[in-house]
């Protein structure tokens, strides 16, 4: 019994030394980042007061810029608040009284090995050339075939385009080529790719 409990606690301690935190600040009307991917286990934080009350809403709300909190989320915060990633997912939340001015934002969770669902797991991200200023090549490893789809979102958490849908790949490296030349203004965005209701974000500039 005591050596059970002895693997269970490394265990937790091992958990917790992976863990990292990181702080979501307001600037003015827009949250930074608006955009974050962590994985189970992270400490996150959001900044949040009376003027900027932070709200959880679902993925609907979120597109339509409404202020409807999620019954099942954290409800509405008038001071900072600090939660542990719990599940994988998106976290959609938004200031509501600045929702209609872009303030809103979003966190995707995935487990620590990346995107995984029924065997088929994505890891090794890699965006270049970062900045960019035609063509984006993306390159992850998969464990197995499967699909992605793939979409770029402003640092304000707005969808800008959609690269490519429910796109097929085989095990191993894969490398996705798309051309952002005209389509995208200069500025910082964010790459998601979606495999199996699972998704990863990336950071990228727009030169």
């Amino acid at each position: 019994m005591k050596k059970i409990y002895s693997v269970l606690l490394l265990s937790l301690l091992s958990f917790s030394i992976k863990a990292t935190s990181y702080t979501i600040t307001t600037v003015g009307t827009a949250y930074s980042p608006a955009s974050l991917t962590v994985t189970v286990g992270d400490v996150v934080t959001i900044n949040a007061n009376p003027n900027h009350p932070l709200a959880e809403v679902s993925q609907t709300t979120w597109n339509a810029n409404g202020t409807a909190t999620l019954s099942t989320g954290f409800g509405v915060k008038t001071s900072s608040f600090t939660f542990t990633v719990t599940n994988v997912g998106d976290i959609y939340y938004v200031c509501q009284n600045h929702v209609s001015m872009g303030m809103k934002g979003m966190i995707t969770v995935t487990s620590p090995t990346g995107i995984s669902e029924m065997g088929t797991s994505i890891t090794d991200v890699k965006l270049f050339p970062n900045p960019v200023k035609n063509n984006l090549s993306v390159q992850f490893n998969a464990s197995n075939e499967g699909n992605v789809s793939a979409k770029i979102y402003s640092i304000c958490g707005k969808e800008v385009e959609t690269l490519s849908y429910n796109k097929d790949f085989q095990a191993g490296v894969t490398i996705l080529n798309f051309n952002l030349q005209n389509k995208i203004p200069a500025g910082i965005y964010f790459i998601q790719l979606n495999s199996h209701s699972k998704t990863i974000t990336r950071k990228f500039i727009v030169e």
